[in-house]
């Protein structure tokens, strides 16, 4: 069996399920679209998600992909608005069979992505989210060198993981790094 998971709407969504031919489909949305007149011809069901909170939607999206992939081959296409980018994400957290994306109204097959993390990064990560530090604290509680650590923080930074905080020298996690340290601890 082949369920589609997705939040697309319309002709994408259309074009998506001739693209991959499903046997069910999995509609995701946050709960202010109606369902059209696809959905309901497809066979499978609708899931709101529809939780302020980023970490608690990314659960429940992977609950719903490890759910389907009981059943066999998972497919996700995801769009724009609040749920596409958390779907593609926990779509290649999960490394489901095939992931798609509605680019005007064409639908692209993407490569699923993988991000390896080294210990001591994801070590930096998980310490700037209880708290800011400056790049000389993270050192010396990791067991470092200040340059080792300006390093690491300098790849976190270009990764869009970790920015300079507000405050005087100190460092902070992103919402990005939220997720990757999300990602991580789903992983192990």
């Amino acid at each position: 069996m082949k369920t589609l998971i997705t939040n697309l709407r319309g002709q994408c969504l259309f074009n998506a399920s001739m693209k991959t031919q499903p046997d069910g489909l999995i509609s995701l949305h946050d709960n202010k679209k109606q369902k059209t007149e696809l959905e309901s011809f497809l066979k499978g069901g609708e899931i709101i998600i529809e939780s302020e909170d980023m970490l608690e939607s990314c659960q429940k999206i992977a609950d719903v992909i490890k759910g389907a992939q009981k059943h066999g081959k998972v497919l996700v296409a995801f769009g724009s608005g609040e749920i596409g980018p958390l779907l593609n994400f926990v779509a290649n957290l999960e490394e489901v069979d095939e992931l798609y994306t509605c680019y005007g109204k064409k639908i692209i097959r993407l490569p699923i992505l993988k991000m390896d993390l080294s210990q001591t990064r994801l070590r930096i990560l998980e310490l700037l989210s209880e708290q800011e530090l400056k790049a000389v604290e993270l050192g010396k509680i990791i067991g470092i060198s200040r340059p080792m650590a300006y390093k690491h923080l300098k790849v976190l930074i270009n990764g869009g993981l970790v920015k300079k905080s507000s405050r005087m020298e100190r460092y902070a996690i992103t919402k990005t790094g939220r997720l990757t340290i999300y990602r991580q601890r789903t992983k192990d």
